[in-house]
Protein backbone atom coordinates (compact mmCIF):
# COMPACT_ATOMS: atom_id res chain seq x y z
CA UNK A 1 0.00 0.00 0.00
CA UNK A 2 1.73 3.14 -1.63
CA UNK A 3 -0.84 6.04 -0.19
CA UNK A 4 -0.16 7.12 3.58
CA UNK A 5 -3.23 8.50 4.09
CA UNK A 6 -4.81 4.81 3.83
CA UNK A 7 -1.88 3.44 6.56
CA UNK A 8 -2.27 3.24 10.48
CA UNK A 9 -0.28 5.22 12.61
CA UNK A 10 2.59 2.27 12.66
CA UNK A 11 2.55 1.52 9.00
CA UNK A 12 2.61 5.63 8.59
CA UNK A 13 5.87 5.49 10.76
CA UNK A 14 7.04 2.92 9.01
CA UNK A 15 6.58 4.69 5.45
CA UNK A 16 8.26 7.62 6.35
CA UNK A 17 11.22 5.52 8.09
CA UNK A 18 11.70 3.68 4.89
CA UNK A 19 11.68 6.60 2.40
CA UNK A 20 14.14 8.44 4.86
CA UNK A 21 16.59 5.39 4.64
CA UNK A 22 16.31 5.68 1.06
CA UNK A 23 17.62 9.00 0.55
CA UNK A 24 19.44 8.99 3.94
CA UNK A 25 21.96 6.25 1.95
CA UNK A 26 22.69 9.06 -0.28
CA UNK A 27 23.30 11.43 2.32
CA UNK A 28 25.13 8.92 4.27
CA UNK A 29 27.64 7.66 1.64
CA UNK A 30 28.28 11.28 0.48
CA UNK A 31 29.21 12.44 4.09
CA UNK A 32 31.13 9.56 4.46
CA UNK A 33 32.96 9.91 1.06
CA UNK A 34 33.57 13.59 1.79
CA UNK A 35 34.88 12.61 5.15
CA UNK A 36 37.99 10.51 3.67
CA UNK A 37 38.97 14.33 2.12
CA UNK A 38 38.52 16.00 5.31
CA UNK A 39 42.15 14.50 6.50
CA UNK A 40 43.59 15.14 3.70
CA UNK A 41 42.61 18.72 2.91
CA UNK A 42 43.12 19.59 6.75
CA UNK A 43 46.57 18.34 6.83
CA UNK A 44 47.65 19.42 3.08
CA UNK A 45 46.74 23.14 3.73
CA UNK A 46 46.99 25.17 6.17
CA UNK A 47 44.71 26.37 9.10
CA UNK A 48 43.99 29.67 7.09
CA UNK A 49 44.17 27.82 3.39
CA UNK A 50 41.60 25.26 4.44
CA UNK A 51 39.09 28.02 6.11
CA UNK A 52 39.22 29.81 2.59
CA UNK A 53 38.22 26.69 0.39
CA UNK A 54 35.77 26.30 3.39
CA UNK A 55 34.32 30.17 2.67
CA UNK A 56 34.47 29.82 -1.17
CA UNK A 57 32.52 26.79 -1.42
CA UNK A 58 29.88 28.26 1.35
CA UNK A 59 30.39 31.58 -1.73
CA UNK A 60 29.19 29.40 -4.29
CA UNK A 61 26.52 27.90 -2.88
CA UNK A 62 24.54 31.17 -2.29
CA UNK A 63 25.58 32.36 -5.65
CA UNK A 64 23.77 29.05 -7.40
CA UNK A 65 20.50 29.19 -4.64
CA UNK A 66 20.54 33.10 -5.61
CA UNK A 67 20.64 31.78 -9.72
CA UNK A 68 18.20 28.90 -8.98
CA UNK A 69 15.83 31.41 -6.89
CA UNK A 70 13.06 29.03 -6.11
CA UNK A 71 12.88 27.20 -9.66
CA UNK A 72 13.09 23.68 -8.81
CA UNK A 73 10.92 23.85 -5.76
CA UNK A 74 8.17 25.44 -8.59
CA UNK A 75 8.13 22.68 -11.09
CA UNK A 76 7.81 20.07 -7.81
CA UNK A 77 4.91 21.81 -6.46
CA UNK A 78 3.28 22.58 -10.41
CA UNK A 79 4.14 18.54 -12.03
CA UNK A 80 1.91 16.92 -10.57
CA UNK A 81 -1.32 19.31 -11.21
CA UNK A 82 -1.82 17.61 -14.06
CA UNK A 83 -1.35 13.78 -15.15
CA UNK A 84 -0.97 14.57 -18.38
CA UNK A 85 2.99 14.03 -19.64
CA UNK A 86 2.41 16.98 -22.29
CA UNK A 87 1.40 19.23 -19.49
CA UNK A 88 4.22 17.90 -17.59
CA UNK A 89 6.96 18.38 -20.11
CA UNK A 90 5.96 22.12 -20.46
CA UNK A 91 6.09 22.65 -16.76
CA UNK A 92 9.71 21.65 -17.16
CA UNK A 93 10.75 22.37 -20.29
CA UNK A 94 9.63 26.24 -19.52
CA UNK A 95 11.74 26.53 -16.10
CA UNK A 96 14.15 25.20 -17.20
CA UNK A 97 14.40 27.58 -20.18
CA UNK A 98 13.93 30.43 -18.25
CA UNK A 99 16.51 29.26 -15.67
CA UNK A 100 19.20 29.20 -18.96
CA UNK A 101 17.84 32.94 -19.85
CA UNK A 102 18.77 33.77 -16.19
CA UNK A 103 22.07 32.18 -16.14
CA UNK A 104 22.80 33.49 -19.76
CA UNK A 105 22.02 37.18 -18.30
CA UNK A 106 24.04 36.97 -15.07
CA UNK A 107 27.21 35.59 -15.69
CA UNK A 108 29.03 37.89 -17.99
CA UNK A 109 27.36 40.21 -15.25
CA UNK A 110 29.50 38.66 -12.96
CA UNK A 111 32.28 37.90 -15.40
CA UNK A 112 33.33 41.68 -16.20
CA UNK A 113 33.27 42.11 -12.37
CA UNK A 114 36.05 39.67 -11.66
CA UNK A 115 38.31 42.18 -10.44
CA UNK A 116 35.86 44.50 -7.36
CA UNK A 117 34.51 40.23 -6.52
CA UNK A 118 38.24 38.83 -5.72
CA UNK A 119 39.29 41.98 -3.77
CA UNK A 120 37.27 40.28 -1.24
CA UNK A 121 38.92 36.94 -1.61
CA UNK A 122 41.87 36.06 0.10
CA UNK A 123 43.07 32.93 -1.72
CA UNK A 124 46.67 33.75 -3.16
CA UNK A 125 47.85 35.00 -6.65
CA UNK A 126 45.40 33.12 -8.05
CA UNK A 127 42.74 34.37 -6.72
CA UNK A 128 41.06 35.96 -9.91
CA UNK A 129 40.84 32.46 -11.73
CA UNK A 130 39.85 30.82 -8.93
CA UNK A 131 36.69 33.72 -8.85
CA UNK A 132 36.23 32.78 -13.10
CA UNK A 133 36.18 28.85 -11.49
CA UNK A 134 33.18 29.70 -9.01
CA UNK A 135 31.30 31.74 -11.66
CA UNK A 136 31.71 28.64 -14.06
CA UNK A 137 30.63 26.73 -11.48
CA UNK A 138 27.05 28.39 -10.18
CA UNK A 139 25.55 27.25 -13.43
CA UNK A 140 25.98 23.71 -13.43
CA UNK A 141 25.74 23.44 -9.78
CA UNK A 142 22.08 25.31 -10.45
CA UNK A 143 21.31 21.88 -13.62
CA UNK A 144 22.51 19.92 -11.18
CA UNK A 145 20.17 20.40 -8.75
CA UNK A 146 17.32 21.38 -10.81
CA UNK A 147 17.66 17.62 -12.40
CA UNK A 148 18.11 15.85 -8.70
CA UNK A 149 15.15 17.58 -7.40
CA UNK A 150 13.14 16.44 -10.99
CA UNK A 151 13.96 12.78 -10.28
CA UNK A 152 13.28 12.81 -6.64
CA UNK A 153 9.60 13.94 -7.56
CA UNK A 154 9.66 11.91 -10.06
CA UNK A 155 10.14 8.80 -7.59
CA UNK A 156 13.65 7.85 -9.87
CA UNK A 157 15.25 7.28 -6.80
CA UNK A 158 18.15 4.69 -8.26
CA UNK A 159 18.90 7.74 -11.12
CA UNK A 160 19.16 10.43 -7.87
CA UNK A 161 21.31 8.13 -5.87
CA UNK A 162 23.46 7.18 -9.05
CA UNK A 163 23.99 11.24 -9.65
CA UNK A 164 24.14 12.29 -5.70
CA UNK A 165 26.98 9.93 -4.52
CA UNK A 166 28.83 9.34 -8.44
CA UNK A 167 29.32 13.21 -7.89
CA UNK A 168 30.76 12.61 -5.12
CA UNK A 169 32.87 9.80 -5.68
CA UNK A 170 34.49 11.31 -8.86
CA UNK A 171 34.74 14.37 -6.73
CA UNK A 172 37.29 12.78 -3.99
CA UNK A 173 38.66 10.62 -5.93
CA UNK A 174 40.07 13.55 -8.33
CA UNK A 175 41.04 15.31 -4.70
CA UNK A 176 42.87 12.69 -3.48
CA UNK A 177 44.94 11.94 -6.69
CA UNK A 178 45.53 15.53 -6.75
CA UNK A 179 46.50 16.08 -3.12
CA UNK A 180 48.44 13.30 -2.97
CA UNK A 181 50.42 12.90 -6.39
CA UNK A 182 50.45 16.39 -8.04
CA UNK A 183 50.40 18.40 -4.17
CA UNK A 184 47.61 20.47 -5.17
CA UNK A 185 46.92 24.18 -3.99
CA UNK A 186 43.78 26.03 -3.48
CA UNK A 187 43.40 26.40 -7.57
CA UNK A 188 44.07 22.63 -8.43
CA UNK A 189 40.91 22.31 -5.70
CA UNK A 190 38.10 24.08 -8.05
CA UNK A 191 39.49 22.65 -10.82
CA UNK A 192 38.61 19.62 -9.55
CA UNK A 193 34.86 20.76 -8.58
CA UNK A 194 34.60 22.31 -11.60
CA UNK A 195 35.18 19.08 -14.01
CA UNK A 196 32.94 17.02 -11.88
CA UNK A 197 30.23 19.10 -12.21
CA UNK A 198 30.20 19.63 -15.59
CA UNK A 199 30.02 15.47 -16.10
CA UNK A 200 27.36 15.11 -13.87
CA UNK A 201 25.11 18.26 -14.76
CA UNK A 202 25.24 16.95 -18.25
CA UNK A 203 24.70 13.35 -16.61
CA UNK A 204 21.36 14.53 -14.89
CA UNK A 205 20.29 16.43 -17.91
CA UNK A 206 20.47 12.87 -19.80
CA UNK A 207 18.52 11.25 -16.89
CA UNK A 208 14.99 13.72 -16.95
CA UNK A 209 15.56 13.99 -21.35
CA UNK A 210 11.80 12.24 -21.03
CA UNK A 211 10.64 15.65 -19.49
CA UNK A 212 12.76 17.61 -21.81
CA UNK A 213 10.51 19.63 -24.97
CA UNK A 214 10.72 22.49 -26.39
CA UNK A 215 8.42 25.17 -25.22
CA UNK A 216 4.96 25.63 -26.65
CA UNK A 217 5.07 29.09 -24.89
CA UNK A 218 5.75 30.30 -21.64
CA UNK A 219 1.55 30.19 -20.66
CA UNK A 220 3.54 27.87 -16.77
CA UNK A 221 5.56 30.41 -16.13
CA UNK A 222 2.82 32.50 -15.09
CA UNK A 223 1.67 29.94 -12.20
CA UNK A 224 4.91 29.43 -11.23
CA UNK A 225 6.92 32.22 -10.98
CA UNK A 226 4.21 33.50 -8.03
CA UNK A 227 5.12 30.50 -6.13
CA UNK A 228 8.73 30.66 -7.11
CA UNK A 229 9.88 33.81 -5.98
CA UNK A 230 9.16 33.75 -2.21
CA UNK A 231 11.15 30.39 -2.35
CA UNK A 232 13.93 31.96 -4.16
CA UNK A 233 14.19 34.35 -1.68
CA UNK A 234 13.48 31.70 1.02
CA UNK A 235 16.51 29.85 -0.53
CA UNK A 236 18.91 32.91 -0.64
CA UNK A 237 18.48 33.65 2.80
CA UNK A 238 18.71 30.34 4.27
CA UNK A 239 22.25 30.32 2.16
CA UNK A 240 22.87 33.74 3.26
CA UNK A 241 23.33 32.39 6.62
CA UNK A 242 26.07 30.04 6.59
CA UNK A 243 28.07 32.56 3.91
CA UNK A 244 27.60 35.46 6.81
CA UNK A 245 29.22 33.14 9.57
CA UNK A 246 32.13 32.90 7.51
CA UNK A 247 32.62 36.17 6.06
CA UNK A 248 32.32 37.69 9.65
CA UNK A 249 35.01 35.28 11.33
CA UNK A 250 37.05 36.02 8.77
CA UNK A 251 36.83 39.96 9.10
CA UNK A 252 36.38 40.07 13.35
CA UNK A 253 38.91 37.16 14.20
CA UNK A 254 41.21 36.46 10.94
CA UNK A 255 42.00 33.59 9.03
CA UNK A 256 43.43 31.32 11.31
CA UNK A 257 40.07 31.06 13.68
CA UNK A 258 38.15 30.87 10.04
CA UNK A 259 40.21 27.85 9.42
CA UNK A 260 39.12 26.15 13.19
CA UNK A 261 35.62 27.32 12.89
CA UNK A 262 35.55 25.87 9.14
CA UNK A 263 36.81 22.63 10.48
CA UNK A 264 34.51 22.61 13.62
CA UNK A 265 31.67 22.91 11.36
CA UNK A 266 31.82 20.05 9.42
CA UNK A 267 31.57 18.22 12.54
CA UNK A 268 28.81 20.26 13.35
CA UNK A 269 26.85 19.45 10.12
CA UNK A 270 27.26 16.15 10.17
CA UNK A 271 23.70 16.35 11.84
CA UNK A 272 22.38 17.36 8.78
CA UNK A 273 22.70 14.05 6.79
CA UNK A 274 19.66 12.71 9.07
CA UNK A 275 17.97 15.80 8.96
CA UNK A 276 18.06 16.08 4.92
CA UNK A 277 16.82 12.49 4.36
CA UNK A 278 14.14 12.82 6.83
CA UNK A 279 12.93 16.56 5.03
CA UNK A 280 13.21 14.47 1.77
CA UNK A 281 10.11 11.81 3.12
CA UNK A 282 8.58 14.52 5.30
CA UNK A 283 7.15 16.44 2.13
CA UNK A 284 5.57 13.86 1.08
CA UNK A 285 4.30 12.20 3.82
CA UNK A 286 2.91 15.41 5.39
CA UNK A 287 1.08 16.62 2.25
CA UNK A 288 -0.10 12.94 2.19
CA UNK A 289 -2.51 12.86 5.66
CA UNK A 290 -2.89 16.35 6.60
CA UNK A 291 -6.59 16.24 5.38
CA UNK A 292 -6.83 12.96 7.72
CA UNK A 293 -8.75 13.22 10.97
CA UNK A 294 -5.95 11.26 12.53
CA UNK A 295 -3.49 13.29 11.16
CA UNK A 296 -2.86 15.28 14.42
CA UNK A 297 -1.64 12.08 16.29
CA UNK A 298 0.74 10.99 13.57
CA UNK A 299 2.40 14.45 13.24
CA UNK A 300 2.58 14.89 17.34
CA UNK A 301 4.41 11.24 17.61
CA UNK A 302 6.77 12.35 14.75
CA UNK A 303 7.60 15.27 16.38
CA UNK A 304 8.28 14.05 19.31
CA UNK A 305 10.44 10.89 18.04
CA UNK A 306 12.00 13.58 15.61
CA UNK A 307 13.35 15.29 18.77
CA UNK A 308 14.33 12.65 20.98
CA UNK A 309 16.52 11.54 18.25
CA UNK A 310 17.98 15.09 16.81
CA UNK A 311 18.90 16.22 20.30
CA UNK A 312 20.36 12.95 20.94
CA UNK A 313 23.06 13.33 17.82
CA UNK A 314 23.54 17.44 19.21
CA UNK A 315 25.17 15.89 22.63
CA UNK A 316 26.93 13.03 20.77
CA UNK A 317 28.94 15.09 18.54
CA UNK A 318 29.66 17.53 20.72
CA UNK A 319 30.63 14.70 23.22
CA UNK A 320 32.78 13.54 20.29
CA UNK A 321 33.97 16.39 18.75
CA UNK A 322 37.72 17.37 20.03
CA UNK A 323 38.80 13.60 19.25
CA UNK A 324 37.23 13.67 15.87
CA UNK A 325 39.01 16.49 14.83
CA UNK A 326 42.22 15.69 16.21
CA UNK A 327 41.81 12.63 14.45
CA UNK A 328 40.70 14.16 11.47
CA UNK A 329 42.62 17.19 11.18
CA UNK A 330 45.76 16.95 13.71
CA UNK A 331 45.70 18.43 17.09
CA UNK A 332 45.93 22.25 15.55
CA UNK A 333 42.55 21.68 14.73
CA UNK A 334 40.73 20.38 17.87
CA UNK A 335 39.98 24.14 18.81
CA UNK A 336 37.79 24.16 16.42
CA UNK A 337 35.18 21.85 18.47
CA UNK A 338 34.04 24.59 20.84
CA UNK A 339 31.63 25.52 17.84
CA UNK A 340 30.03 22.08 17.32
CA UNK A 341 27.02 22.47 19.76
CA UNK A 342 26.33 25.83 18.52
CA UNK A 343 26.03 24.60 15.09
CA UNK A 344 24.30 21.02 15.47
CA UNK A 345 21.54 22.67 17.93
CA UNK A 346 20.97 25.08 15.27
CA UNK A 347 20.29 23.23 12.74
CA UNK A 348 18.53 21.07 14.69
CA UNK A 349 16.18 23.48 15.73
CA UNK A 350 15.31 24.46 12.27
CA UNK A 351 14.72 20.76 11.32
CA UNK A 352 11.79 20.60 14.11
CA UNK A 353 10.78 23.68 12.81
CA UNK A 354 10.27 22.45 9.47
CA UNK A 355 7.82 20.12 11.19
CA UNK A 356 6.11 22.70 13.23
CA UNK A 357 5.72 25.20 10.47
CA UNK A 358 3.89 22.35 8.21
CA UNK A 359 0.64 24.84 8.42
CA UNK A 360 2.56 27.23 6.21
CA UNK A 361 2.90 24.66 3.36
CA UNK A 362 -0.68 23.17 4.14
CA UNK A 363 -2.49 26.69 3.39
CA UNK A 364 0.20 27.46 0.35
CA UNK A 365 1.23 30.83 1.51
CA UNK A 366 4.53 30.21 1.02
CA UNK A 367 5.55 34.13 1.53
CA UNK A 368 5.23 33.52 5.13
CA UNK A 369 8.42 31.45 5.88
CA UNK A 370 10.05 35.27 4.55
CA UNK A 371 8.95 36.46 8.14
CA UNK A 372 10.86 33.77 9.61
CA UNK A 373 13.75 33.76 7.34
CA UNK A 374 14.29 37.48 7.87
CA UNK A 375 14.04 37.53 11.68
CA UNK A 376 16.97 35.03 11.31
CA UNK A 377 18.95 37.30 9.20
CA UNK A 378 18.30 40.03 11.40
CA UNK A 379 19.05 38.09 14.71
CA UNK A 380 21.95 36.90 13.27
CA UNK A 381 23.09 40.24 12.41
CA UNK A 382 22.77 41.37 15.71
CA UNK A 383 24.06 38.40 18.06
CA UNK A 384 26.70 37.21 15.86
CA UNK A 385 29.20 40.66 16.05
CA UNK A 386 28.02 40.60 19.77
CA UNK A 387 28.84 37.34 20.93
CA UNK A 388 32.06 36.68 18.50
CA UNK A 389 33.51 40.11 20.58
CA UNK A 390 32.91 38.05 24.13
CA UNK A 391 33.41 34.62 23.31
CA UNK A 392 35.39 34.16 19.66
CA UNK A 393 34.51 32.18 17.41
CA UNK A 394 32.29 29.87 19.81
CA UNK A 395 30.12 32.79 19.88
CA UNK A 396 29.69 33.28 16.09
CA UNK A 397 28.44 29.30 16.42
CA UNK A 398 25.75 30.50 19.30
CA UNK A 399 24.99 33.78 17.42
CA UNK A 400 23.68 31.44 14.69
CA UNK A 401 21.90 29.23 16.75
CA UNK A 402 20.38 31.96 18.25
CA UNK A 403 18.92 33.51 15.00
CA UNK A 404 17.87 29.35 13.95
CA UNK A 405 15.82 29.63 17.43
CA UNK A 406 14.15 32.70 15.94
CA UNK A 407 13.62 31.76 12.70
CA UNK A 408 11.96 28.43 13.87
CA UNK A 409 9.61 30.44 16.58
CA UNK A 410 8.16 32.72 14.28
CA UNK A 411 7.32 30.37 11.83
CA UNK A 412 5.39 28.04 14.28
CA UNK A 413 3.31 31.41 14.86
CA UNK A 414 2.61 32.13 11.69
CA UNK A 415 2.13 28.39 11.07
CA UNK A 416 -0.51 28.25 13.73
CA UNK A 417 -2.34 31.37 13.15
CA UNK A 418 -3.21 30.30 9.05
CA UNK A 419 -3.49 26.52 9.67
CA UNK A 420 -3.42 25.28 13.23
CA UNK A 421 -2.37 21.67 14.00
CA UNK A 422 -2.65 20.14 17.80
CA UNK A 423 0.83 19.86 18.48
CA UNK A 424 2.00 19.13 21.66
CA UNK A 425 5.43 21.07 22.08
CA UNK A 426 5.91 20.45 25.97
CA UNK A 427 8.31 17.04 25.31
CA UNK A 428 10.51 18.54 22.99
CA UNK A 429 10.83 22.11 24.74
CA UNK A 430 11.50 20.60 27.51
CA UNK A 431 14.22 17.97 25.82
CA UNK A 432 15.40 21.41 23.97
CA UNK A 433 15.82 23.20 27.04
CA UNK A 434 17.78 20.37 28.86
CA UNK A 435 19.96 19.92 25.56
CA UNK A 436 20.56 24.14 25.51
CA UNK A 437 21.86 23.32 29.36
CA UNK A 438 23.87 20.65 28.79
CA UNK A 439 25.36 22.31 26.34
CA UNK A 440 26.26 25.40 28.03
CA UNK A 441 27.50 23.28 30.67
CA UNK A 442 29.56 21.54 28.15
CA UNK A 443 31.12 25.13 26.79
CA UNK A 444 32.03 26.24 30.29
CA UNK A 445 33.46 22.82 30.96
CA UNK A 446 35.79 23.09 28.01
CA UNK A 447 37.18 27.30 28.66
CA UNK A 448 37.79 25.39 32.45
CA UNK A 449 39.64 22.77 31.12
CA UNK A 450 41.79 23.89 28.07
CA UNK A 451 39.84 20.99 26.16
CA UNK A 452 37.33 18.23 25.37
CA UNK A 453 39.18 15.11 26.34
CA UNK A 454 38.33 13.56 29.07
CA UNK A 455 35.26 15.86 29.92
CA UNK A 456 32.33 13.32 31.25
CA UNK A 457 30.08 16.35 31.22
CA UNK A 458 28.25 15.88 27.93
CA UNK A 459 27.88 11.96 28.00
CA UNK A 460 26.41 12.10 31.28
CA UNK A 461 24.25 14.64 29.69
CA UNK A 462 23.74 12.35 26.79
CA UNK A 463 22.47 9.45 29.20
CA UNK A 464 20.34 11.43 31.40
CA UNK A 465 18.67 13.30 28.12
CA UNK A 466 18.29 9.22 27.36
CA UNK A 467 16.31 8.07 30.32
CA UNK A 468 14.26 11.73 30.35
CA UNK A 469 12.93 11.32 26.84
CA UNK A 470 11.82 7.82 27.30
CA UNK A 471 9.95 8.92 30.20
CA UNK A 472 8.49 12.04 28.88
CA UNK A 473 8.10 10.97 25.09
CA UNK A 474 7.95 7.21 24.58
CA UNK A 475 5.92 4.95 26.99
CA UNK A 476 2.75 5.75 28.98
CA UNK A 477 2.95 2.84 30.68
CA UNK A 478 6.40 3.51 31.92
CA UNK A 479 5.16 6.96 33.21
CA UNK A 480 2.42 5.42 35.01
CA UNK A 481 4.23 2.95 36.77
CA UNK A 482 6.88 5.79 37.64
CA UNK A 483 4.15 7.63 39.41
CA UNK A 484 3.22 4.23 41.22
CA UNK A 485 6.72 4.28 42.26
CA UNK A 486 7.04 7.33 43.53
CA UNK A 487 3.49 7.41 45.01
CA UNK A 488 3.76 7.56 48.70
CA UNK A 489 3.01 3.93 49.99
CA UNK A 490 -0.45 4.38 52.85
CA UNK A 491 0.28 2.82 56.15
CA UNK A 492 -2.16 0.41 57.28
Amino acid sequence: MNEPAKLSLGQRMRFLAKDTAIYGISGAMTKALSLITFPLMARHFSVPDFGAIDLLNTAVLLLSVLLAFGLDSAVARFFYENEENEYRRQIVSQALMLQVGILAFALPLLWVNTDFIASFIDAGPDRRIIVHLLILQSPLFVLLGFTQSLLKWTFKRWLYLFISIGSVVMTVTGLVIGIVFFDFDILGVFIVYLVTRAIFSILGLWCVRQWLTIPAGWDRLKDMLPFAAPFGVICVLGALLPFMERSMVQSLLGAEDLGLYAAGAKVGLLISLPISAFEIAWGPFSLAIFRENDAGTSFRYVLRSYAVFLFTIVLTLTALAGPVLTVLGSARYEGGAVVVFGVAMGLAVQALGSITCAGIVFSKKSYLKLYGYGTMIAVAAIAIPLLSSAFGFAGVAWGSMTAYFAKTGVETWMAQRVHPVAWDFKAPVALGCITLLLGALHQIAYQDAGGFNGNPAPLLGLAVLLVVAWLITFNNAARSRMRMLLRPKRVA
